[in-house]
């Protein structure tokens, strides 16, 4: 059952997204645990992704928005399902080679107010017409 986060939960998904957006790459590294563990599964001939700590997950997805020289945001929730925070987000962006769409959907476990865990599902990078 979906729920409204509690207001520090949600902040930090929000953080989160904003920090995406705005290529904070180390305001994405401090939403997480030192000891934080990433996984994500990305539309590509070898899936999967697996990160440990708040610095090698930023650089992961610094990784893959990082290219970008405009980055917008369509739409984002951030919802309590069950013990889990959903954070989703619709991104927008320009990169050297063109304009794309990307969703994620991302599951992630809270400790001490940061990401112990996460799940991540990408979309991959949809290209769309200018």
């Amino acid at each position: 059952m979906q729920e409204a986060p509690s207001a520090d939960a949600a902040a930090l998904g929000h953080r989160f997204v904003e920090a995406i957006v705005g290529h904070d790459w180390d305001g994405i590294a401090s939403c997480f645990s030192q000891n934080a563990r990433l996984v994500a599964v990305v539309p590509r001939e070898h899936p999967f992704r697996e990160k440990s700590g708040a610095e090698d997950a930023a650089i992961l997805i610094k990784g893959w928005f990082g290219d970008a020289d405009i980055t917008e945001l369509v739409r984002s929730e951030v919802v309590q399902v069950a013990d889990r925070l959903r954070i989703s987000y619709l991104i927008h962006e320009h990169e050297p080679d063109g304009w794309y769409l990307v969703e994620q959907v991302a599951y992630a476990t809270l400790e001490d107010g940061r990401f112990a865990d996460m799940n991540l599902a990408c979309s991959g990078f949809q290209s769309v017409p200018a």
